[in-house]
């Protein structure tokens, strides 16, 4: 009792006092007491003042927490790690959390803000495939600028790794990479031919590592957390004077309905799972197309749907995919019936979307006449 009092007050006065409030800075005090005649710098004690007054936020967060119900758990307890740079070199950053409790980093740079932005948005992929469609296969994925640009899920791990970067092997240079299961030799050795930034696996054998590790800055991590113990409850972003709070994305779909002209055939369905999740992960707006759950084409980031469409088709076409058969993913409803029509053109034969336009009659009615299927779930994806 009083704990917190006593610290907040001593870092106020840090211009006279020495404020320790984590065991861990314990060691570098005693070396600055020991090479330093016993005396602080003001810039040392107002940086241990720092990291006392972010423990003290902690606390008064995790009871304010507590008294609204909620469950965010507040990163500041964990101290600052300063990185290299921010987004940009002139950009400064830092990370306040627990690198260590996801991750054991076992070769490699230091991590960038860049790969941990990237890195965070692999995760939560990963655990929305894992835990929602996957039947005992392995995913692996690819991403880029925190988009998803190649992603598979297949019988073995070689496989996967080959589905996914022969949706976009362009795209794939210098990206984040992950997948579900162990690395071994055969993996490793055709995952080396291609220059990325960061792999993260649950585990690396002994000869995938020695191969792996042949490039002194490639960043390899041990995921310590196969399932998700980081739930989202919430989601933020600064916002001008102010801070915006939502909850978090954390659905799928609340419906799943059969609109089309004929229902989904099993293989589709697998299909259509796949797509609306990986779509889920792209910035709006939004398609995935889906072939054999391999992303054979995406759009993202574009400002009309139609145009999201005509990306994902031409991605599919640069690397010699054949659209017939695949299913299509929308991360909004389509305003008009042009993209269901494009769709259908290019050999689509199955589509998944949220629903809600004034005129999904209109693209209803196209797939009933068209005997395409599609699936209504109630729940859009938006991602700014």
């Amino acid at each position: 009792i009083g704990g917190p009092s006593l610290i907040r007050a001593a870092a106020k006065n840090h211009k006279d006092v020495t404020v320790v409030a984590h065991k861990k800075d314990y060691p570098s005090l005693l070396q600055i007491l020991k090479t330093q005649n016993n005396e602080t710098t003001l810039d040392q004690r107002r940086n241990f003042a720092i990291k006392a007054f972010d423990i003290c936020t902690a606390y008064d967060t995790a009871i304010s927490n507590y008294f609204h119900g909620l469950s965010i758990k507040t990163a500041f307890a964990a101290g600052e790690k300063k990185m290299r740079y921010g987004e940009n070199p002139h950009q400064a950053a830092a990370f306040f959390g627990n690198l260590e409790e996801i991750f054991d980093q076992i070769h490699g740079k230091e991590l960038s803000y860049n790969n941990l932005v990237d890195i965070d948005a692999a995760m939560q992929l990963l655990y929305d495939v894992t835990e929602n469609i996957l039947t005992g296969e392995i995913v692996f994925a690819i991403f880029k600028h925190t988009n998803v640009c190649g992603i598979a899920q297949r019988k073995n791990l070689l496989e996967s790794w080959q589905a996914a970067i022969a949706g976009d092997p362009e795209s794939a240079f210098g990206g984040v990479l992950i997948c579900n299961a162990p690395v071994d030799k055969a993996t490793a050795e055709a995952i080396n031919e291609i220059f990325f930034e960061v792999l993260i696996a649950p585990a690396f054998d002994t000869d995938a590592l020695l191969i792996l590790q042949s490039k002194k800055k490639r960043i390899l991590l041990k995921n310590k957390q196969p399932k998700n113990p980081f739930t989202k409850t919430t989601s933020s972003r600064s916002f001008l004077n102010g801070i915006l709070l939502q909850d978090a994305d954390s659905g799928n779909f609340s419906d799943w309905k059969e609109v089309g002209g004929r229902t989904s055939n099993e293989d589709e369905k697998a299909d259509l799972a796949f797509a609306n999740i990986v779509c889920k992960h792209l910035k709006s707006n939004a398609i995935a197309l889906v072939k054999n759950k391999q992303l054979v084409g995406k759009g993202c980031g574009q400002t009309s749907r139609i145009d999201a469409l005509r990306q994902a088709i031409e991605k599919a076409r640069q690397f010699h995919f054949d659209l017939h058969g695949a299913v299509m993913a929308s991360d909004a409803f389509f305003p008009f019936d042009d993209s269901v029509k494009l769709a259908h053109e290019n050999g689509v034969t199955a589509i998944i979307q949220p629903g809600g336009s004034i005129r999904d009659k209109d693209s209803i009615d196209y797939c009933v006449k068209n005997n395409l299927a599609m699936v209504l779930t109630g729940m859009r994806h938006f991602k700014h």
